[in-house]
């Protein structure tokens, strides 16, 4: 058995956090606005696209915004050409 914190579910057996689970961790905060047809690129240290990095963008529903992940940054695209697109993102580590 490994060294490490086990909890288990009041039942006895299923184990609800284990050694080898992940947990998330909140990295930054960021909000701002993108102008129509445009990218917004922020630099986040350490950042990959490894698929430990998770990013949620809070601010509305917006079908014509895409976030992606890249190294040591992300980029928010917005591809409407008329309305710029707000943004509040939180990035996180999982």
């Amino acid at each position: 058995m490994a060294y490490g914190l086990r909890l288990w579910a009041a039942n006895g057996t299923d184990i609800r956090l284990d050694t080898t689970d992940r947990e998330i961790r909140f990295v930054a905060y960021y909000t701002g606005t993108t102008a129509a047809s445009a990218t917004t690129t922020i630099t986040v240290s350490g950042m990959s696209s490894d698929g430990t990095w998770g990013l949620n963008d809070t601010a509305y529903s917006n079908l014509y915004a895409s976030l992606a992940i890249g190294s040591g940054q992300f980029t928010h695209t917005n591809s409407d050409t008329f309305h710029s697109a707000p943004y509040s993102i939180q990035v996180f580590r999982i």
